[in-house]
């Protein structure tokens, strides 16, 4: 074997199994493997490995530097492997040469296939054996650390599906054989995972008929019959219902055959059992919820647990490595799975818990647990070895050729647990941790995130009881979000209801919404969500590393910052750091998982681990923390207004625009992806500067954040949002006494009312402003301001009203020698004459307004008056010069800096005319 890509995608060395370093060199690899031994074309590759038509300027440079250190790293200098095709003396192409044995996805494709042949030969031990050993290839995801690309994601999602009907084929043979206990659990987890695939249901339903369970078979049934009606209003097939219709009449055929001779225990199997080895694992939780796909990946990986008798050409010790955030429920996991597995292993099952995250304990020493371990084998304490290197070795030899569970939880890092593996192919080991032990060899990860919200409302009915959370649902699941879908925060609320019989669950809800006492209200007994997150913070504290202080003060200021997430610039801004400095900080973090990476520049803290760190953020100075927050909203401020400034080049914006420094971006397309992405954080950062509580410098800093997403959120009729966040800037303005920032805030205040059609807001708001401006002498504000106000009257009809307002601005601004201001006045006028049935005075205040934009540049308003006079000339009957106005004002909407949807607008305009005239109107 050569490459490995059923999981980490992976590559052997002359060292053994390597991952390549950066991601441009994993995705270029993976896409080849992805059309192994064909020619993959440069533009293919340009657009895979930076999406199409986003590559830079040098990006075919950089392929012929990624191509050139691939095969440094394949030791194929001469380019016999990784082939470049090329037409004359420029490359077209690049082939990587495969033979099927070097690939894990070929020979797990080959030993599928083989599975499936001796299946249709009626040879199920064999097609079970061959199906066991393809799922035994499996370590994790396909490509797992290969970054999005398209044909990765669908060769991925391909593999993933062939998995999975390798798993039922394999089920099918283990039914054959007459192993119909055998396959139950992992049936129960596989159709709770996909509960609309009817084969397995079908298996499923075979196996507890088979295990003596029909009603249980039949209501199997039932349970996939109404699920098919309520959610796609369907039937169940017909093989699916005569087999429900066999077991409904106890049909006898459906029974297993005997079991084949290689299944019946010998005697000395019998001697073995009778000869019991240690039972250590701990009760499982009662209150154990959900977890149905990392129980399935966890089963199917100890299937491949191999035979202790094979001897050298067995297979290694299975080893699964979970990891997650403290209270998220790896060591529930890991014990319930051990007991649904522990039949398999009976020659014993050690466990230890390693303190490696615990708090007032130090973390076990190795050859202390390897003590415990050999003299639970039976070793006479006496015989231990004190050296940890020879007890390890020891370990080693005693397990050899028996069939063993061990389970280390709570490991604290590798290097604890590294002598602690059995190295016999008939043993497997589950380890928990609250760090990805990613040097770990040949351990497949499962990573645990919070609970779905479905399983987080389960978790809390085994708790508390079925009957009170179906009492109170909408206060059950407003529970699990305070908790933060945590596991070991909703068995702390649930531990508390419990206790409290006579509580409401709206008690509780009660007492959690308040944030600054949440984590007190979290502590039941010897269980405290605090304790839990203490630990990995207490880590960093006593670190040794230069970076741990780093990683303190990282941790505590980003809980100054609300928000979904932070990305890596706007995190450097606020630690006012460089970049990797602040990169590797926040990595640090993510290895403790005290904070998540979605990607490779954002970064996201559980609402709980949120509140934990503004806790101990009080230690640091009240000054400092200002100061952060201060310096991520200064950025957040100057790249809001530079991206809607370069969506938005030809509009007038504020002489004074946010200082500080600002994200790059290279133009519009980077600008609208950041607003859209970063839009919820802003959102957040508005509200937080809004605070009643915070100083005058955050408050001003949300001001202009407001009046930069005024640009970014009106053209995109994101209403609501531009409604909260004017009210909250009216607010901030009136409690600063600031009525210039108060004025503004109205007049975006009714951009919002605009998009809802509520013009009576619109008036109301706009003349509160108006006379603010007038007030302040504030012509630029007033000028503004009356255009909008007048508009507003053409909407509610009142025409007379609006040219009243609007000849007093055209006075102002003709006064200012304003131009831009007259050309939006004069539309507006034109609209109000129309209005009134005076279609000549109409055209007239367009055709100026028209003359005036195209010598300002104003091309918004160019084509705001091609279209006015386009449909003045239509409301006349005068259809071929609308059309011909409408034709002109097409274009205008394509050009960069323009509002797009006005084409929509326009087009539909043209629609009257070109009826008229019985032809198409102009390209959209």
């Amino acid at each position: 074997m050569r490459y490995r890509v059923l999981g980490a995608l992976e590559l052997r060395t002359g060292e053994g199994w390597a991952s390549l370093g950066p991601a441009k060199w994993r995705t270029l690899l993976a896409v080849l493997l992805c059309h192994a031994n064909q020619t993959v074309s440069t533009e293919r590759l340009l657009d895979e490995l930076w999406g199409e038509d986003r590559a830079p300027q040098s990006a075919t440079k950089l392929l012929q530097t990624y191509v050139s250190r691939l095969r440094q790293t394949l030791g194929d200098e001469a380019g016999q492997t990784l082939i470049t095709e090329k037409q004359g003396y420029k490359a077209q192409g690049y082939r990587l040469a495969v033979e099927a044995a070097e690939f894990d996805a070929h020979r797990f494709e080959q030993l599928v296939e083989e599975g499936r042949r001796a299946l249709d030969r009626e040879a199920p031990e064999t097609a079970a054996e061959r199906l066991r050993e393809a799922l035994a290839m499996w370590r994790g995801t396909p490509f797992a650390d290969v970054p999005p690309a398209p044909a990765v994601t669908a060769e991925a999602t391909r593999l993933e599906e062939c998995r999975l009907q390798a798993v039922d084929a394999r089920i099918d043979a283990d039914l054959r054989c007459g192993r119909h206990t055998a396959v139950l659990g992992e049936l129960e987890a596989l159709t709770a995972e996909y509960p609309f695939r009817e084969e397995l249901r079908g298996r499923l339903m075979l196996a507890l008929y088979r295990s003596g369970r029909q009603a249980d078979a039949l209501a199997a049934f039932r349970d996939l019959h109404r699920l098919l009606s309520e959610e796609l209003g369907v039937e169940p097939t017909p093989p699916l219902c005569d087999l429900h219709e066999r077991i409904l009449n106890a049909d006898a055929s459906l029974m297993a055959a005997p079991a084949p001779e290689a299944d019946r225990p010998d005697p000395a199997a019998a001697a073995r059992k009778a000869h019991r080895g240690p039972r250590q694992l701990p009760p499982a939780s009662p209150a154990f919820t959900g977890r149905h796909g990392e129980i399935a990946v966890i089963q199917a990986l100890m299937d491949a647990a191999g035979d202790p008798e094979a001897g050298e050409g067995g297979r290694s010790v299975v080893l699964a490595a979970i990891d997650g955030t403290g209270g998220v429920g790896k060591s529930t996991l890991a014990i319930h799975a051990a007991h649904q597995l522990a039949d398999r292993f009976p020659d014993g099952q050690l466990y230890v818990d390693l303190y490696g995250a615990t708090a007032g304990q130090s973390a076990l020493d190795p050859g202390e647990v390897l003590g415990r371990f050999l003299r639970a084998l039976g070793v006479d304490g006496s015989n231990v070895p004190s050296d940890a290197d020879e007890a390890s070795a020891q370990f080693r030899s005693l397990a050899a050729g028996r069939r063993l569970l061990v389970i280390l939880d709570n490991a604290a890092g590798v290097d604890q647990v590294r002598p602690l593996i059995p190295a016999g192919p008939g043993c497997a080991a589950l380890v928990t941790s609250r760090e990805m032990l990613t040097t770990l060899e040949g351990a497949t990860h499962l990573h645990l995130d919070v609970l779905p919200q479905d399983q987080a409302v389960a978790l809390l009915e085994r708790v508390v009881g079925a009957e009170r959370v179906r009492a109170e649902p909408a206060e059950a699941e407003e529970i699990t979000r305070l908790c933060g879908w945590l596991p070991l925060a909703l068995r702390i609320a649930g531990a508390r209801l419990a206790a409290r019989p006579a509580w409401p669950l709206r008690t509780l809800v009660t007492k959690l919404t308040d944030a600054r006492g949440r984590l007190d209200e979290l502590r039941f007994g010897d269980l405290a969500v605090r304790v839990s997150f203490q630990v990995s913070y207490e880590g960093f504290l006593l670190g040794r590393r230069s970076d741990d202080l780093d990683a303190v003060r990282a941790f505590r200021l980003l809980s100054v910052v609300h928000g979904h997430d932070v990305s890596l610039p706007v995190a450097a801004a606020l630690l006012d750091l460089p970049a990797d400095r602040t990169e590797n900080a926040l990595e640090r973090l993510v290895d403790a998982q005290l904070l998540e990476s979605r990607d490779s520049v954002r970064y996201h803290m559980h609402d709980l681990l949120r509140l934990f760190a503004s806790e101990q953020a009080e230690e640091e100075p009240e000054v400092e923390r200002t100061a952060a927050l201060e310096r991520a909203l200064t950025c957040y401020a100057a790249t809001a207004q530079q991206a809607v400034t370069l969506l938005d080049p030809l509009r007038p914006w504020p002489r004074h625009p946010a200082e500080g420094p600002a994200v790059p971006l290279g133009g519009q397309d980077e600008a609208e992806s950041w607003l859209k992405d970063e839009l919820p954080n802003l959102l957040a950062a508005v509200a937080h500067a809004a605070e009643p509580a915070q100083p005058e410098a955050i408050a001003r800093l949300g001001l202009r954040l407001v009046r930069a997403l005024q640009w970014f959120l009106f053209p995109r009729a994101h209403a609501q949002d531009l409604q909260t966040i004017n009210e909250l800037a009216v607010e901030t303005a009136r409690r600063l006494g600031d009525p210039e920032s108060e004025a503004w805030a109205l007049d975006g205040l009714s951009a919002a009312y605009w998009l809802q059609h509520s013009y009576d807001q619109v008036r109301t708001t706009l003349e509160s402003a108006l006379e603010i401006w007038r007030e302040l002498d504030h012509r630029e504000g007033e000028l503004r301001t009356a255009c909008n106000l007048a508009d507003a009257l053409c909407e509610l009809g009142l025409y007379e009203e609006a040219i009243t307002v609007q000849e007093r601005q055209l006075t102002l601004a003709r006064e200012a020698g304003d131009l831009p201001a007259e050309v939006i006045g004069l539309g507006n006028l034109g609209r109000a004459h129309r209005g009134l049935g005076r279609p000549e005075d109409a055209l007239t205040c367009f055709k100026e307004s028209l003359e005036y934009a195209r010598r300002t540049g104003n091309i918004h308003h160019e084509g705001f008056a091609l279209y006015e006079i386009g449909i003045t000339y239509m409301e006349q009957g005068r259809f071929p010069e609308g059309r011909a106005h409408m034709d002109q004002a097409l274009p205008v909407w394509k050009r960069p800096g323009t509002y797009e949807s006005w084409r929509g607008h326009t087009w539909s305009g043209l629609f009257p005319a070109c009826m008229t005239l019985q032809i198409g109107p102009g390209p959209r």
